[in-house]
């Protein structure tokens, strides 16, 4: 059960269950208990006043009297009487069962009245003596009557009560339950726009009746937002601003630089063709800061278009592969099928060729850069797998090849005389078209990078909306 919403909403129901269940047998047990304290109480009050007033008549009218009376009295009171003389002969002859010979044996030794109960009824007894000097023990069978309890009521009463009690403590359940899990769900919400690119999303104001610490919360996750975003702003601008402050003087100096060429002589011509590679290393390095200032810009929106996603492969590979011939190597489309996407032309371009002259760098002469267009997900993604057959990457380092200036020392070094940005720019361009990029090291050898991209659905007549490039 990973539901934090479930798991609270169960612990908060069963526990107000169980409570309520508790409260009500523990209410029940206390009435049933109060109830026979009462129910002894009045046994005590009465049963002198009664077995003094049925003596009397007894002792007075005889039997016969006593017989009359006590089917008359029987007709309004829950109870049958019997009362014994001296010789514990009860006067009318009638047999006493084994309850009512326990409490006559303990009346005929003490004066306090006495009661014992059995599994159908009360036995009470009590010991008087009457004007005229007699004793007689009455003994008293009290019928047990049903007692206003909350265990008492019929069954189908008894499911109601348990289905009421049930429903309404599983909607507080539920109130209780969403008022702590709902700002969780809104933070995690808003940390998933600010994970996929949205820098500007923030929780907002919770309830102003809310001063818990769920409403600190909110606030300390929109106040580390914001400072996100303007370090990443920050970051951004100034990476922009220094790129292009460097465009300049780099201009004056290929300017200054094709100058000295005309009038150089034979022994200072390694020095200024060593010039003019760095020129062009730096030329190459700003380049890639500016595109990737652009991507990560987070309020520029490109136009995209239905484009031929296969075509565009085609033509990649084809420039590539004239460039790999003359460092014998190869780039070889081994499968594709015919597709079509809504992007950008030049970003989609620059994301797969960077990964595919990456690989011709890497991979030994004499071997090829195998790349596959494959159909996924029923038509609905199209999978670009690049595969060479380099050293390959430590495991640990495929997650983070596609961080801006990453390289690997150990395996792909700085033979290639990139600046390592090529591939940080796929990732934050196929990102920005609705796909991903992933890395992995191929069994035989070799390093084998997946760009996954969504495909066009259906054409629409007014053409697709912009792309918005976010930052990741």
């Amino acid at each position: 059960m990973r539901s934090l919403f479930l798991k609270i909403f169960l612990w908060f129901w069963l526990a107000m269950v169980l409570i309520s269940l508790i409260l009500l047998l523990s209410s029940a047990v206390r009435e049933s208990q109060s109830s026979r304290e009462r129910e002894e109480e009045i046994d005590r009050t009465m049963t002198p006043m009664v077995a003094s007033r049925l003596a009397e008549i007894y002792d007075k009218d005889g039997a016969v009297a006593f017989a009359a009376f006590l089917n008359h009295s029987q007709e309004g009171f829950p109870w049958r009487p019997f009362l014994f003389d001296l010789p514990a002969r009860e006067v009318l002859g009638r047999s006493l069962p084994a309850a009512g010979q326990d409490v006559l044996r303990l009346a005929l030794e003490r004066p306090q009245t006495q009661i014992v109960r059995d599994d159908n009824s009360r036995w009470v007894g009590q010991s008087v003596v009457t004007d005229s000097g007699h004793r007689y023990v009455l003994v008293l069978q009290i019928l047990p009557r049903t007692p206003p309890s909350l265990l008492s009521a019929p069954s189908h009463v008894q499911l109601l009560r348990l289905a009421a009690i049930v429903l309404i403590v599983g909607l507080i359940s539920l109130w209780l339950t969403r008022h702590i899990t709902s700002p969780i769900l809104k933070l995690r919400k808003t940390a998933n726009q600010l994970a996929a690119g949205n820098l500007s999303a923030r929780v907002g104001p919770i309830s102003p009746r809310r001063k818990d610490e769920l409403a600190d919360l909110y606030q300390d996750f929109d106040h580390m937002a914001e400072q996100i975003e303007t370090l990443l702003a920050s970051q951004q601008r100034l990476l922009s601003d220094i790129s292009h402050e460097l465009r300049s003087p780099l201009a004056r100096l290929s300017v200054a630089l094709g100058i000295a060429h005309r009038s150089s002589t034979p022994e200072s011509l390694p020095a200024l063709d060593r010039i003019e590679r760095e020129t062009e290393r730096l030329n190459e390095l700003i380049g890639g800061l500016l595109d990737l200032a652009r991507l990560e810009s987070g309020n520029r929106f490109v136009t995209r278009a239905h484009l031929d996603l296969e075509l565009l492969v085609q033509e990649i590979i084809s420039d590539a592969n004239f460039e790999a011939s003359s460092r014998n190597r190869s780039v070889h489309l081994l499968s594709r099928f015919p597709c079509r996407v809504n992007g950008n032309v030049d970003l989609l371009r620059s994301a797969i060729e960077n990964v595919v002259r990456n690989a011709a760098n890497y991979t030994p002469e004499g071997t090829e850069v195998e790349v596959t267009l494959i159909e996924e997900d029923r038509g609905k993604t199209a999978l670009i797998r690049i595969r060479d057959h380099g050293p390959g990457v430590p495991e640990a380092a495929l997650a983070t090849i596609f961080h801006p200036f990453y390289r690997v020392e150990e395996a792909r070094d700085r033979i290639s005389g990139g600046v390592g940005l090529g591939l940080s720019i796929t990732d934050r361009a196929v990102r920005g078209h609705g796909g991903t990029v992933q890395a992995r090291n191929a069994a035989d050898g070799g390093l084998s990078i997946e760009i996954r991209l969504p495909l066009q659905s259906s054409p629409s007549a007014d053409g697709p909306p912009p792309l918005s490039l976010l930052p990741s």
